[in-house]
């Protein structure tokens, strides 16, 4: 009986690590679709605000010092040059990938 709640234990910690790492790639690539939509001057900014209210959901127990930076690097883009802005969605996506990291996933991992 205790192996079979350690085994269940394991498998939820496991799930709930692959949705995270799922999820950080999904925002990685979202912060992708940004730079391109600002390259095709299309409705950016919409999207833009898209990134900004779903980082406003991520559980408080999980934001470290990486989710505070990213979110307001991703806050500031709408007031950068193309040349700026480009260079720090791709600092976003390093700072995603960090996210990752044990120390800023507290409450999700």
């Amino acid at each position: 009986m205790i192996e079979q709640f350690e085994s269940s234990n394991y498998n939820d910690r496991l799930i709930k690590k692959e949705v995270h790492s799922g999820y950080l790639n999904k925002m990685k690539n979202r912060l992708f679709g940004l730079l391109c939509e600002k390259e095709k001057k299309g409705e950016w900014e919409k999207f833009l605000d898209t990134i900004l209210i779903e980082l406003l959901g991520f559980p408080d127990n999980s934001k470290g010092i990486n989710y505070y930076m990213l979110f307001y690097k991703i806050s500031s883009l709408r007031y950068l040059d193309y040349v700026y802005f480009r260079r720090t969605i791709f600092e976003c996506m390093n700072l995603v990938d960090s996210l990752d990291a044990q120390g800023d996933a507290n409450g999700i991992l």
